[in-house]
């Protein structure tokens, strides 16, 4: 619940007046690099238009947010598929650091994969889906020799729930697998999807995802655990009954989509068992917050 969660007290840590021309920065992706911390941001325009946009900090709270857009498609097919990028996901494999994010186009919404090894240059992958599809992570590592990503294909009536599939080369998709669904008269009983990629521990991949409560006046965005098996993580070993984290504060409860806590990235540190979570509110500022990794793991298995 949200009594383990330790929201940091001067959030918003990033906000749409600290860019100049944004109306919002939300749903974006922070990691640690070398001895800082990188962010690819999710910054909306005052046109309209959806940009992301590099950003450095040494203590992951305070950003420098670098002029320009980053990722722009600049040749087919992705001129093409990636008309509006946003919400990225980063996962780190080896030395590469991969992004995930929407793609939306004339056709849909698809999800596209890019890499770098520097967060300065950065090389398309591919359009890793066909419509309509969104809220890709990659697991770190290589699973029996493929990678392994989750996603939240859509379906009609505004539903979705989390599927699995598997890749020798991020490129040519398989096996999808639906692993987690939507759970009926529960505070997730709406679409949900994976939010930050998964976190190996030793009780399982500890998976932070979103779920969303139907309202009449709209859907209420909030976070969720599950545990998923080592060796197999199309297997749920558990899933928290109560959700993480709900919007409480204005800055999640106020904004140009009101009522959304986003969780998009998870730092772990195993040594301080801590974990910083980085989240969009209401779609309009980026935040943080922390909780003990023991407590998540422990919280998941109240399912």
């Amino acid at each position: 619940m949200d009594d383990i969660v330790t929201r940091y007290p001067g959030n918003p840590i990033i906000t749409p007046a600290m860019i100049p021309g944004a109306s919002a920065v939300f749903n974006s992706a922070v990691v640690r690099f070398e001895d800082r911390y990188a962010a690819i941001l999710r910054v909306e325009s005052k046109q309209g238009f959806q940009t992301m946009r590099m950003a450095w900090s040494d203590d992951g709270i305070h950003f420098d947010v670098l002029p320009g857009p980053i990722l722009a498609p600049t040749e087919e097919p992705f001129t093409i598929f990636e008309e509006a990028i946003y919400d990225p996901r980063i996962t780190k494999i080896g030395d590469t650091y991969y992004i995930c994010y929407a793609a939306e186009n004339r056709y849909g919404c698809q999800v596209s994969v890019s890499k770098t090894l520097d967060f300065r240059t950065f090389e398309k992958v591919a359009i890793a889906s066909e419509p309509t599809n969104r809220n890709m992570v990659l697991f770190p590592e290589k699973i029996n020799g493929l990678y392994v990503r989750l996603d939240r294909p859509f379906q009609p009536g505004g539903q979705g729930h989390i599927w699995m599939c598997d890749s020798p080369d991020l490129v040519h998709w398989g096996n999808p697998k639906c692993i987690i669904e939507s759970r009926r008269f529960a505070w997730d009983q709406g679409k949900i999807g994976p939010g930050a990629p998964p976190i190996k521990t030793d009780e399982g991949w500890l998976v932070i995802y979103h779920g969303t409560t139907p309202r009449c006046n709209g859907l209420i965005y909030k976070a969720g655990v599950a545990l998923l098996d080592l060796d197999d993580p199309s297997k749920v070993i558990a899933r928290g009954k109560e959700y993480l984290m709900a919007p409480i504060m204005d800055y999640e409860r106020i904004g140009d989509v009101p009522n959304v806590v986003f969780i998009t990235s998870a730092i772990p540190d195993f040594e301080k068992d801590e974990m910083r979570m980085y989240y969009g509110g209401a779609d309009t500022c980026f935040c943080m917050a922390t909780a003990k990794i023991s407590d998540l793991i422990e919280f998941a298995r109240t399912g």
